[in-house]
Formats: structure tokens, sequence, C-alpha cells
């Protein structure tokens, strides 16, 4: 019996071994291919001694230390709130050339720019829920900017598999009402083998479209009730935006991913103005020309959309 216990053990363990050899591989040619990084092995290699973030999940704290100063904020009229993610943010971008700078000097307003990297429509719930720097603002405008992978980053880990920070996710309690998932970080979340399976859980509830629609409009639905509540003369726009390289003849168009008509539909009655940076523009800033990289809108983008968008709405 002890001996079958023994073999038992070994068994386990040898696989272990080759499985977290197989998905360390895994993550470093993820790591090369999404990330573009000539240093993956050592980049993967650390995740195992890193001390978990709470970038993505102390909301508030995380925000007020490392999160853009308010644009123009001795301008006396009206503010404007930002959400999203480092798009909004200004990822690459120096201050100046910044989507809330540009916004901010356009319009004569406080910018109040809200995001930080990785963040989604969890975050923006969560600043509305916690953050007292915004309670007394009296916002004109409130701006959330979606993009590609908003949906599926409803359902990162806390430990989610290209990071080890602790990711805020939302999921019903008993009553069917929204509240944040605990924070936690077990030991097992180093291991490659754990995020390999979490990258798998995420593609299928991801692709569960149910569950992954019902949830992001249920966000937006208690995001827009405290805003109505707190700020209800506020307009509220999203802008929709592709950070996902394209040629010129591949336009932004809705995917799993993006929003379909029937969420356009929800949206708008929450009371959000739907804008398609792309259509109201009439130029394709998912080009190479208006990045800075794969990903992130450059200045030259900013400067040519936010008039446009100031205009439409008579910021």
């Amino acid at each position: 019996m002890k001996k079958i216990l023994l073999y038992n053990i070994i068994v386990f363990i040898i696989f272990f071994i080759l499985s977290e050899i197989s998905c360390f591989i895994w993550e470093v040619n993820l790591q090369k291919i999404k990330f573009k990084k000539d240093n993956a092995i050592k980049t993967v290699l650390l995740d195992y001694f890193k001390e978990p973030s709470f970038y993505f999940y102390d909301v508030q704290s995380i925000w007020s230390e490392i999160g853009r100063p308010v644009s123009g904020i001795n301008y006396r009229k009206k503010p404007i709130l930002l959400f999203g993610c480092s798009i909004i943010y200004g990822e690459g971008l120096t201050e100046n050339n910044t989507f809330s700078a540009i916004l901010s000097e356009l319009t004569k307003r406080p910018v109040y720019n809200l995001a930080l990297r990785g963040w989604t429509v969890t975050h923006m719930l969560r600043q509305l829920q916690v953050n007292k720097e915004i309670e007394n603002l009296d916002p004109e405008y409130i701006i959330y900017t979606f993009i590609t992978d908003q949906k599926t980053r409803l359902h990162f880990y806390q430990g989610w598999p290209w990071d080890t920070g602790l990711y805020l996710r939302y999921k019903y309690d008993k009553d069917k009402k929204l509240k944040p998932i605990e924070r936690r970080y077990p030991f097992y979340y180093k291991f490659y083998i754990t995020k390999f399976i979490q990258d798998k859980i995420i593609k299928l509830k991801t692709d569960n479209y149910e569950l992954t629609s019902n949830l992001m409009i249920d966000l937006f639905k208690e995001s827009t009730k405290i805003i109505k509540e707190r700020y209800p003369n506020a307009k509220l726009i999203l802008l929709l935006y592709k950070n996902k390289n394209c040629s010129e003849h591949s336009p932004i168009e809705p995917t799993k991913n993006f929003l379909n008509k029937e969420e356009y539909k929800k949206l708008s009655e929450l009371g959000f103005n739907i804008i398609n940076i792309e259509q109201e523009s009439n130029k394709l800033f998912c080009t190479k020309e208006y990045k800075i990289d794969d990903y992130h809108p450059s200045a030259k983008m900013w400067e040519e959309f936010t008039p446009i968008l100031i205009k439409k709405y008579n910021m």
C-alpha cells in the first residue's frame, strides 16, 4: 500500500514538472507573440518570485498614486470625467499629448483622467463606489472608452495569465446583485500550469456570449445608477476604439469581444451616446499611422479626433 502511494506521488510530481515546463514554454511564446518581448524567458521566470501587485485592485489608492494629474485644474467651466484603460491614460505619451490634456486645452475645462493600464468597466464602477476625490464634482460630461478586448477583461483572474496582479472582478451574490470578488492570491497562482488553466477558463467564459454580455451590461447599469444619482445633469458618452491594427480596407467591425447591435441598444437606453471613433471621423485611426505601438493611439490621433468630439457635443 505504501509503495502504491509512493508511486502515485512520484507519478504526480513527474506529471506536474512536465506540465509546468510545457506551460512555461507556452507563456514564453505568448510573451514573444503578444508583447514582442526579446527577454521573454527572463520575464516569465521572474514571475515565480514577484509579489502580487494591487495595481488592478486597490482602485482609488493606486490611481491617486500613479494616475495622471487633473488637466486644466484652474479652469472654471464644469469638468469632464474620463474612464477607461491605457488608451485613455495615454500609454507612451507625455502629459501634454494625452487625450485628457488635449481635451482640457480645447474645451477650457478641468479634465479628470481616471484611467490606468489594463482597467475596464469594473474599475469605472469601483471608482464611482469608493473614490472620494470625485464624489463632489459636478461634471458636464462623463466619457468611457470601450476597446476590442473589454469583455475579455471582465473574466481576468486575480493573478491573471500575463501578470501577478490581483485583478478586480465582480460576481453576482445570492440576491443577483453585483459584488467584487474577494481579493486573494494563493501560492499556486504562481505556477504556469495554473495560469494556463486560467487562460482556458477565461476563453470559455468570454465565449459564453450571454454570461459575458449580461455581466458587462449590468456593470454599466450599476455605474450609470450612481452617475444619475450623483451627477444628474452629466451627459454620458461611450467612445468605441479599435486597439488592434487594421489595414486601410479593414475598418472596425463588431466581434464577439466588441459591441453588437443588442448591446448598442441597451447601452443607449442607459443614456450613453455611442461614438465609433473611426466612423465619426471618417478616418482609420486603427492604422499604424495613428499609433505609437501595436495598440495605443498617438498624439496625432487625439489631435485630429478631439475637435470632432468637441464640436459634436458643443463642449
